[in-house]
């Protein structure tokens, strides 16, 4: 099994919603949530190139400043900022690999925010630890217990916990 951005993503919102994906238990994409994320990254930057794809990462935008490369991660809203951080610092740790090294930002058009990223040692340090611990529960027959939090509500996994 491969990590990717979206892995990625969901381990800093919720391990348990890391461990479904893992093992490609996906949400029906019609759902109200995942619609709006999709017509959002679609709807907006389009004058940039958009959704580069390379192996085990799909980057929703990337912008050239003179000789500098911006990898963009494109979210709805501000409040899973630390889960698109992360995601971001893996996008970046992944093009570093292959000799590109980019700064990042974190587009959120609704709310008119552009969040410049650096990819620090202490940042790196902490995805490396998450890498690790992500290939552990990616091979754990059972899923981490459930943990209560403000994501929960609106999470495309909700019943699947709840029911």
């Amino acid at each position: 099994m491969m990590i990717t951005g979206n892995l990625v993503n969901a381990y800093f919102i919720c391990k348990r919603k890391f461990w479904l994906y893992a093992r490609q238990l996906n949400p029906d994409p019609e759902m109200d949530f995942l619609l709006l994320g999709k017509l959002i990254s679609e709807e907006t930057y389009k004058r940039h190139k958009k959704e580069i794809q390379l192996e085990g990462i799909k980057i929703d935008l990337i912008k050239k400043a003179e000789e500098e490369v911006i990898v963009c991660e494109i979210k709805k809203s501000s409040k899973g900022l630390k889960a698109a951080m992360m995601q971001l610092a893996y996008y970046i740790k992944r093009l570093r690999e292959v000799g590109i090294y980019p700064r990042g930002e974190i587009l959120i058009p609704k709310e008119k925010k552009r969040i410049p990223f650096e990819l620090n040692e202490e940042l790196e340090k902490e995805l490396e630890r998450a890498l690790h611990e992500m290939k552990f529960l990616m091979i754990c027959d059972n899923p981490p217990a459930i943990l209560k939090t403000n994501y929960c509500k609106k999470c495309s996994f909700f019943e699947f916990c709840f029911a």
